[in-house]
């Protein structure tokens, strides 16, 4: 089952680079199963999230329909004048727990605190509807029975809490049902089908909801392998061009509001089509993974990105960093590929494959967009094609204030020169 799942996702991915794919903390859940019911975190976390997020109306609903159910059976109580203080001290429990309970469900900060406080609540609310049910039994009113599978079923499908707290949840109902019917004495035939049909609830709720849990599980960690594959380009695993747009975007307005400065880096591999037509496509395309994975190594910071930009070109962004950062960054990239020693004896420049890096560290604002400065690292770039390759050309905000986007500013050959 575990293995059949995994490679059910992986093929789901194909084309995409394993090594990319190990890496995912998804496919590592994946592959190891989830029969534990547990993720490690922080995706349990998540997957809590997701499904609390899912389940909020359905919570606030059940909740206050409890409330209303528990208040209004004190009612009728009061109104028969059956109701005897603790009843209805119990029903008022009720009550006021189903209410706060909803009011977790309303509440801002719903999916931070709502579970450890249900986890708690609910048994407590539970427990003390057990024993109404067994005294309303005890008493000959029968139908009280059917409130049973609702205890049983309801922590888990209604009120949010995951199989395991819900388990825990169904066994104290069972046993605060089985205690309070021996304090209330109940008749022997009533206890004995009572205990029987809760025998039967009890375990019916074991295998659904361990069946329901894990599919749960499963349908989150592939939801979400695939949400993260189709952010990745399927030959090198780094980002794809999309993201970078996006979170380029998404950071330049971070760094206008901030006032911190952006490095935008973009790297050619030097002579690839040449390497190409010498070697071969496979042989490039395994150089295209070795080159994302030496340069992605570099990119650490969580505010980062590195993608492929198209081609044998990737783009990098760089967060809070000025010109001096971005050379360093730029450098230690062109370094790192040249230490790969990857043979290229058709390069015009060195006997193994190098990368040529345009950078352009900028401080943005809000009255310009990152265009610009994707334009300038492209000048850079096109300056250290020309200028003899596997070095790395900078521009800085003097010249990104001339820019003027869409532009290619004093080329005077066609982009074809970069080949």
């Amino acid at each position: 089952m575990t293995i059949a799942t995994y490679d059910a996702a992986v093929t789901i991915a194909k084309p995409f680079h394993t090594d990319s794919l190990a890496n995912s903390p998804y496919a590592r859940e994946l592959q190891g199963g989830v029969s534990h019911l547990r993720f490690a975190e922080p995706l349990e976390t998540q997957y809590i999230q997701e499904r609390l997020s899912d389940s909020r109306v359905l919570i606030r609903l059940a909740c206050m329909l409890s409330a209303l159910i528990a208040f209004l059976r004190a009612a009728e109580k009061v109104f028969a004048g059956t109701g005897d203080l603790w009843s209805l001290t119990d029903l008022g429990f009720v009550t006021v727990i189903s209410i706060a309970l909803a009011g977790l469900a309303w509440g801002p900060q719903y999916q931070r605190v709502y579970m450890s406080w249900a986890r708690i609540l609910v048994p407590a609310r539970n427990s003390v509807v057990a024993f109404q049910v067994a005294a309303a039994a005890a008493h000959g009113q029968l139908e009280m029975l059917m409130v049973l599978p609702i205890m049983l079923f309801g922590p888990f499908f209604f009120l949010g809490l995951r199989y395991r707290a819900a388990l825990v949840c169904s066994v104290l109902t069972v046993l605060a049902y089985v205690i309070s019917a021996s304090a209330w004495n109940m008749p022997l035939s009533v206890a004995t089908r009572s205990y029987a049909f809760l025998l039967i609830g009890l375990i019916a709720f074991m295998v659904a909801g361990r069946h329901l849990e894990k599919s749960s599980r499963l349908a989150f960690l592939k939801g979400r392998l695939i949400a993260t594959l189709a952010q990745h380009d399927s030959l090198t695993g780094a980002k794809n061009r999309r993201v970078f747009d996006e979170h380029l975007s998404s950071l330049w307005r971070r760094a206008a509001e901030e006032h911190r400065g952006i490095a935008v880096l973009l790297i050619d591999i030097d002579y690839f089509k040449v390497y190409n037509d010498c070697y071969g496509h496979q042989a490039g395309d395994r150089t295209l993974r070795q080159v994302a994975h030496a340069i992605g190594s570099l990119v650490c910071s969580p505010t980062d990105v590195l993608a492929r930009y198209g081609g044998e070109e990737f783009a990098a962004v760089l967060y809070d960093a000025d010109i001096r950062d971005a050379r360093q960054m730029a450098e230690k990239m062109r370094s790192a590929v040249a230490e790969l020693n990857i043979n290229h004896h058709g390069s015009g420049v060195e006997r193994f494959v190098t990368i040529s890096v345009g950078v352009a560290a900028v401080c943005p604002n809000l009255s310009r967009s990152p265009g610009g400065a994707l334009q300038l690292a492209d000048e850079a770039l096109y300056e250290a094609k020309v200028s003899g390759r596997n070095r790395v050309e900078i521009r800085d905000e003097r010249e990104h204030d001339m820019v003027v986007t869409g532009v290619f500013g004093g080329c005077p050959q066609p982009r074809s020169a970069r080949a």
